[in-house]
Parts: structure tokens; C-alpha cells; sequence
């Protein structure tokens, strides 16, 4: 395709995200879908370049505004998305903007207007407000500002970055050397092994891991670092009973399958019947079919899990949440995500916790787990939950993890032994885990 094809391309995806206000990935899938002569690199430069429009859609506003322009559309953001962030000149614009069959229109005067008072300038000036230069809606600004202050601008900036390619090395089908040697012998290059995750390796974007001799074989799984320190803190051992109450594709199942050395029981559970199914071929693929069984199940209040109180070793509850930890894979989620949603999230999280905790033996664990960047579904619901349930203690994440890098668990003391990690600090998604033991005295409200 023509340079000016793809910007036309990306001029009509970021127009039909925004009249939708569907999932980005929904619409890029769709998009492509039904345009299948479009080839892979033109797909991925097209696909960086709506997501850029979204990663900068705060700031792309603001100078539209600043400049008098009275146009918001993809078209004006692409204008300007190309002077700000590629540095491009006028010409090269109109070198674009040509009219010819699949680019875009000619730019018009008002247009070119707009390029010579942005020209020179960049994304970034002193001017924008706090929310627009942190690339926030301003009730999400006032929320982690709270919680970050005047660290939030470098928090925001490393979200606001692509990231890597992470995998999980699965034990059951070999070693980490076992997975970089497959890998490299179908031509991956730049493998680094993660800095927390024992089992972790990162590639750069762009790689598809679905076709590698190591993805065929169970050898590997797309995970994020943060998820696989999940894993970890569950701290599972073999011949454990373990619960993973919202198993979703079933991908901390699997690595608990490995750490459990596929001796043990682990009940795999989950609303919907689709992601199950998917969990189910991942588990047979990984060699972990034998020790994992999923359960579909109504809700939290579902007859069968009812029936298996103070039933299991380890409860996860890696509960729906907001899924702000992931934006630097969905950075769409910021501006879909409001108020009212984390609120509503919260009433289930609450619900799910309670459920999950009467699972949990005596002497056993519970581990709650979001991708939320967000305080109140993981600080402030931990706390409730602590003033409500006197018959569990929380497990500071050093006695699990010992030789945890000082970074790795949030400062606190005993009171509060969470786990939060971040990109900015850590270079994975966002997440939250706090860790609960049932104690054999004490009574549940």
C-alpha cells in the first residue's frame, strides 16, 4: 500500500472506533477481517498508527483546540498526529494527501493552516492541563493522582508505551533453555529472559508466537510478567486442592498446573462457557489436562461451589475488574471506562471475595488478584474485607517470595503487605495481589 493508503486506512479505523466506542481490538479485528488483501506489514503499521491516534488522544485534542480548529475527527488528528509526533513537513503531507484512488483528499486551506501553526511544535507543551498531558479522563486523573501524586506524569508515560511480548515457559513441557533454543531455531531473536519471572522470557512486539514449534508444543504461553508473579504468589504445591474461582482462558490455571507438577486437583471456574472451552484445548496442549477440571458455574452464589465450603488449599480470585493495568495493551480502556463502571465492578469484586474466602480451609489461602490500577478495587476492598473477615490473616508478600527485589512489594509494613506493580517501576502490566490465610480461630461475620 501507499503511505497514503495506510493513512487513509488508519483515518477510517480511528472514525469507526469513536461512532462505536467498541473494543479497539474488536474494530481493528473487524477491520481487517473484511479486508484480507491488505498484507501483514501494512496491517501493523496501520494498527501502530490508530493506536498512537488513541495513546495520544488527549493531547491531539488539546492542540485542535489551542489552534482554533474546529474539527475533532480522524481525519484533523491524523493531520496532526503526523506533525507532532513524525515530525512530517507540509510537503510531505500533501505528498499524502493526494486524492489518488484509496488516499485521502487533497488538504484543504483551513488544513494547511492548521500545519504551518503546528509545524515545529511537538505532542507535549507546558501549557496542558495535568489530564491531558498524563493522557487521562480528568475524574481517572483526580483518582490516581491520589495515589501517585508527583509521580504520576512518569507512571502515566510508561502506560502510555507498547509493551513487550512476554511468555511463560511451561515446566511441564521443558526448560526455559528448552523454549529459547525452539524459539531461536524458528528464527526469534532477541529473547531476554524477565527479571522477576523465573519461568518468563520477553521478545519484541510484532512476533507471532501461534505458529513456533514451542507454541505447538505446549511449550510456552503469551503471559504477561505480572501475571506470571501471580502465579507465583499462589505459592502452590503438589497434591494441593486449589480453586481458580474466575479461570476466564485459563491462563494462571496452566502455571499453577506446572508449579503443582501436574500432581494435584484444580478446579478451573468460570460464568462463561466459551472461554472454558478454550481452556480446556490450552490445558491439553500445556500437558496439564489430567490435574485441571472446569466447571462452568452461574455466579458466585452458584449450588455446587456453595457445597464445597472450607473445601480447598488455595482460592485465586482473579476477579473482573477494570482492566486499567492493561493500557498499555488496551489503551483504548481509559476513555470507555468510567466512574460508574468501577463502582459496579466493586459491588462484584466484593461479592466474589466474600464467596471465594468461605471456600478456603482452615490453614489455607486466599489470593486476590486484579489488573486494576485503581484503589478502590484493590486497596480499599482489601480493607473492608480485613474489618469484616477476623478469621483470615494477611500474608505478607516477602514470606512468600523472600527474595523478592526491594522494588517488588508496596512499602506498608505488616498492615499492608500487597503487591502492586507497574510499568513504570517494574516494566509489567499493572496489577494488584494481597494474599490472605483462613486461621483455625476467629469467626466470619
Amino acid at each position: 500500500m501507499k503511505p497514503g493508503a495506510r493513512i487513509a486506512a488508519v483515518i477510517e479505523l480511528y472514525d469507526g472506533w469513536t461512532h462505536t466506542r467498541d473494543d479497539a481490538d474488536r474494530v481493528v479485528s473487524g477491520y481487517f477481517g473484511s479486508r484480507r488483501y491488505i498484507g501483514g506489514g501494512d496491517r501493523r503499521e496501520i494498527s501502530e498508527r490508530f493506536y498512537n491516534l488513541i495513546r495520544h488522544q488527549a493531547r491531539l485534542g488539546w492542540w485542535l483546540a489551542e489552534c482554533g480548529y474546529e474539527f475533532q475527527d480522524g481525519r484533523a488528528r491524523m493531520i496532526a498526529d503526523l506533525v507532532l509526533h513524525d515530525n512530517l513537513k507540509p510537503a510531505d503531507l500533501e505528498d499524502r494527501f493526494t486524492g489518488e484512488q484509496f488516499c485521502p483528499d487533497p488538504l484543504h486551506p483551513n488544513e494547511k493552516h492548521l500545519i504551518n501553526k503546528l509545524s515545529g511544535k511537538t505532542l507535549d507543551h507546558d501549557g496542558q492541563p495535568g489530564a491531558v498531558k498524563t493522557e487521562l479522563p480528568k475524574w481517572l486523573y483526580s483518582e490516581l493522582l491520589k495515589l501517585h501524586h508527583e509521580s504520576l506524569p512518569e507512571e502515566m508515560a510508561a502506560y502510555n508505551k507498547p509493551a513487550k511480548l512476554d511468555l511463560r515457559v511451561n515446566r511441564l513441557r521443558g526448560t526455559v533453555d528448552d523454549a529459547i533454543k525452539s524459539l531461536e531455531a524458528d528464527g526469534i531473536k532477541n529473547i531476554k529472559k524477565t527479571p522477576y519471572a523465573p519461568n518468563g522470557l520477553r521478545l519484541p512486539l510484532g512476533l507471532n508466537m501461534l505458529v513456533t514449534a514451542a507454541y505447538k508444543d505446549g511449550l510456552i504461553e503469551i503471559q504477561d510478567e505480572a501475571s506470571q508473579i501471580c502465579v507465583n504468589i499462589v505459592d502452590a504445591k503438589p497434591g494441593m486442592t486449589i480453586l481458580d474461582m474466575c479461570a476466564g482462558g485459563g491462563g494462571k490455571t496452566l502455571g499453577i498446573a506446572a508449579d503443582m507438577r501436574g500432581k494435584g486437583r484444580i478446579l478451573a471456574c468460570d460464568t462463561h462457557a466459551a472461554r472454558l472451552d478454550n481452556a480446556r484445548k490450552r490445558a491439553r496442549r500445556a500437558g496439564a489436562g489430567d490435574c485441571i477440571q472446569q466447571r462452568i458455574i452461574s455466579d458466585e452464589r452458584d449450588t455446587w461451589l456453595r457445597s464445597k465450603s472450607g473445601f480447598f488449599d488455595r482460592v485465586l480470585l482473579d476477579v473482573p475488574c477494570s482492566g486499567l493495568g492493561t493500557l498499555r495493551r488496551n489503551p483504548a480502556l481509559r476513555w470507555r471506562i468510567g466512574q460508574r463502571d468501577v463502582r459496579a465492578m466493586m459491588a462484584e469484586q466484593s461479592k466474589i471475595l466474600k464467596a471465594g474466602a468461605a471456600r478456603v480451609t482452615r490453614g489455607g489461602r486466599l489470593i486476590y488478584a486484579t489488573c486494576s490500577i485503581m484503589p478502590e478495587e484493590n486497596e480499599r476492598l482489601i480493607e473492608t474485607f480485613m474489618r469484616d473477615r477476623k478469621d483470615f490473616k494477611p500474608v505478607p508478600i516477602s514470606d512468600i517470595w523472600p527474595d523478592a527485589p526491594k522494588s517488588v512489594p508496596v512499602p506498608g509494613g505488616k498492615d499492608k503487605p500487597w503487591l502492586r506493580l507497574s510499568p513504570n517501576v517494574h516494566g509489567t502490566d499493572g496489577f494488584f495481589v494481597a494474599v490472605f490465610e483462613r486461621t483455625a480461630k476467629g469467626k466470619a461475620k
